[in-house]
C-alpha cells in the first residue's frame, strides 16, 4: 500500500519516510528527475511525539549524545553504548530503531521506513546506528548479538533483517535471518556494505539508508526483483568527499567551494556530446540520452551550474540515472511548453514522472535545470501525476490550458512563493558571496537570510544550506509565516519530521481558520505517533 495523503480539499505534501521518500515497495518510482537530499541544523528541539516522557538528544555536534535510553512510541532511542546491556533488555518495541549517534533529526522518518517496509514485505526490519563499536567487538559480532537479543523477525515467521552502522569505523553490517538467506545471500549484502563506505560519508547518508531498506526488502519479497542495489557512481569516490574525510554528523559542514574544488579534481570524462543547444527539444533529447547512458557526472555542461552542484551533493549511480530515463521515455511523447526563459517538457499523464525544467541562457542555449524540477513540482505517493507547489508557478496557466491533471490548485497556494528568476548563466558562487556580504552589512535583516536560502534552494536544491538560512530568517522574524511555510516544506523534504511537525503545529495555531492547515497537522501528527499506530 502506497502512502496516502489525507482527504482534504487540497492534498498534503508527500509524507516522507527515511532520508528519501519511500515509494511503494513494488516499484521504486520517484517521477524521478531527482532523489532526496538530507540536511539540517545542529540544535532544534524534537517535537514529533509531543507527549514523549523522555528528553531526546538532538545535538549533532556530539558523537555520543547523552547517556540515556528510553522507549518512545514503540521505538528505542538509545545513547551511551547500548545501555540495555548494563540495565537489562528493555521491553520489546514494535519497531526497533536504536540511535546512539547524537543526531536524532531523522528518527521518526527512519521508523516510518521500518514500519512501511514491514507492511509491504512481511519482513521485520531493525536499524541500529552507533557512534562507535563496543570495545573489542567487530561489526559482525555486534550485529549477531543484537539480532539474537532482539529476536528480529520472530513475529514474522523468522523473516527479519538487521542493519547496523557504526560512524567511527564507517562500517555497515546487514544481518539476515535464516529464513531469508536464500533470497538475500551474503554476496548481495556485501555489495551494499561496500557501497555504504562511500555513501555514508556523503552529505546525504539518510538517502542511502532509505534506499538500503527498500531494495533489501524488495529482494526479500522477490529474489528475481529488478530493483537495483545502491552503488557509488564511478566518479564518486572517497577522495571526492573532502579528501576522504567527513562522517554522518560532520556532513553538513561542506561549502560551495569544497564541492567546486572536488568537482575540478575529478578525472577526465567524455561528455562533449551532452551540451546545451539553441533548440529546447534538442537539449531535452541530449539530456535523455545522458540518462540512458547512466551519466550522473556533475560536470555535464548541459546542466545549469546549480544543477551540477546538486549532483555533487546528491550523487546518483548509473542504474538510478538509467531508470529515470526509462520512466520518462515510457511517458512519451512529451509536450514542450514555454514561459519566458523557461521551458517545461511535460510527460504524458498516467506515468510516474516529474516534468523536465529547462532554462534559456543569455547565450541563447537551453540548459536543463534539475533543481527546479524539485522546487517547482511535487509528486505524491498515491498519485502518479505531478502537482505544482506554488500558485505563482510560471507554467501553471499553460498546464491548465492543456488539461494536465492536478492543476486546479497549488499545494502551498499563496502561502509562500518562488523567488525572481535571475538571468542565466551567472556565477552561483559570486551570487552567494554577494548575498553573504549583504548579511554581513545587515545581519538582523531576515529577508537577507531568506534570499540566501532561496539561492541554495531554487538554484541547487541544497537543502541543508537552505534550511540553515531560513532557520535564521525565522528566528529574526518569527511572525513571518512565509518563512515557516518554507521551513515546513524543507524539513519535509529533508526527512526531519520532528521539525516539520513543529512548524506545522505553529502554522495551525496561527491560522485557526485555515481548514487545510488544521487537517495537515492533525494528519501528520497522527501518522507519526507510533505509540498509537
Amino acid at each position: 500500500m502506497s502512502e496516502q495523503k489525507p482527504t482534504t480539499s487540497n492534498p498534503t505534501p508527500e509524507q516522507r519516510v527515511g532520508d528519501s521518500s519511500i515509494k511503494s515497495l513494488k516499484s521504486r518510482v520517484r517521477g524521478d528527475v531527482h532523489q532526496s537530499t538530507i540536511g539540517g541544523s545542529d540544535q532544534v528541539k524534537s517535537v514529533g511525539t509531543e507527549d514523549a516522557s523522555c528528553e531526546r538528544v538532538t545535538q549533532a555536534s556530539s558523537l555520543f549524545g547523552k547517556h540515556a535510553r528510553c522507549v518512545v512510541g514503540g521505538v528505542v532511542a538509545a545513547g551511551g553504548r547500548l545501555l540495555w546491556r548494563h540495565y537489562g533488555k528493555p521491553d520489546r518495541p514494535e519497531y526497533v530503531l536504536v540511535n546512539e549517534t547524537g543526531q536524532h533529526d531523522y528518527d521518526l522518518a527512519f521508523t516510518m521506513s521500518l514500519k512501511l517496509a514491514e507492511k509491504k514485505s512481511g519482513i521485520e526490519n531493525a536499524l541500529v546506528l552507533l557512534a562507535s563499536l563496543p570495545p573489542s567487538k567487530t561489526i559482525e559480532q555486534t550485529a549477531t548479538e543484537l539480532f539474537t537479543l532482539w529476536q528480529i523477525g520472530a513475529r514474522r515467521n523468522g523473516r527479519g533483517i538487521l542493519y547496523v552502522y557504526s560512524i567511527k569505523e564507517n562500517l555497515l553490517k546487514i544481518e539476515v535471518s535464516y529464513a531469508l538467506e536464500g533470497d538475500i545471500p551474503d554476496i548481495y549484502c556485501r555489495r551494499l556494505e561496500e557501497a555504504a563506505k562511500t555513501y555514508m560519508l556523503s552529505e546525504v547518508p539518510q538517502d542511502f539508508i532509505s534506499e538500503l531498506i527498500i531494495t533489501t526488502n524488495l529482494r526479500g519479497i522477490d529474489p528475481m526483483s529488478s530493483a537495483t542495489q545502491p552503488s557509488p557512481p564511478k566518479w564518486f569516490t572517497s577522495d571526492f568527499l573532502s579528501g576522504g574525510g567527513g562522517a554522518l554528523v560532520r556532513g553538513y559542514g561542506k561549502t560551495l567551494a569544497d564541492y567546486q574544488d572536488a568537482i575540478r579534481r575529478l578525472p577526465d570524462a567524455e561528455l562533449k556530446e551532452f551540451v546545451a543547444a539553441p533548440d529546447a527539444n534538442v537539449s531535452v533529447e541530449r539530456y535523455l540520452s545522458s540518462l540512458a547512458a547512466g551519466i550522473g557526472d556533475p560536470r555535464l555542461s548541459l546542466l545549469t551550474e546549480g544543477s551540477r552542484l546538486f549532483r555533487a551533493v546528491v550523487p546518483r549511480d548509473e542504474a538510478q540515472q538509467e531508470r529515470i530515463g526509462e520512466f520518462f521515455r515510457a511517458a512519451a511523447p512529451y509536450r514542450l511548453i514555454f514561459a519566458g526563459n523557461l521551458a517545461l517538457a511535460v510527460p504524458q499523464p498516467g506515468h510516474s514522472n516529474l516534468p523536465l525544467v529547462l532554462r534559456r541562457g543569455t547565450d541563447n542555449l537551453w540548459y536543463v535545470d534539475e533543481a527546479k524540477a524539485w522546487t517547482y513540482f511535487h509528486r505524491f505517493e498515491d498519485n502518479v501525476n505531478f502537482f505544482v507547489k506554488y500558485s505563482d508557478n510560471p507554467f501553471l496557466s499553460a498546464l491548465r490550458a492543456m488539461n494536465a491533471p492536478n492543476m486546479d490548485y497549488a499545494i502551498y497556494g499563496g502561502h509562500v512563493s518562488t523567488p525572481p528568476l535571475p538571468a542565466y548563466p551567472f556565477s552561483l558562487a559570486a551570487a552567494i558571496r554577494a548575498q553573504e556580504e549583504k548579511i554581513r552589512d545587515a545581519p538582523l535583516d531576515a529577508a537577507n537570510h531568506a534570499a540566501l536560502g532561496d539561492l541554495y534552494l531554487f538554484e541547487a536544491n541544497w537543502l541543508s544550506k537552505a534550511i540553515a538560512s531560513y532557520e535564521r530568517a525565522s528566528v529574526l522574524a518569527p511572525g513571518d509565516l512565509a518563512y515557516r511555510w518554507r521551513l515546513m516544506d524543507l524539513y519535509l523534504n529533508a526527512s526531519q519530521v520532528d521539525k516539520m511537525l513543529a512548524e506545522l503545529k505553529y502554522l495551525s495555531e496561527h491560522l485557526p481558520g485555515d481548514l487545510q492547515t488544521q487537517e495537515w497537522y492533525s494528519y501528520y501528527k497522527k501518522e507519526y505517533d507510533f505509540a498509537r499506530n
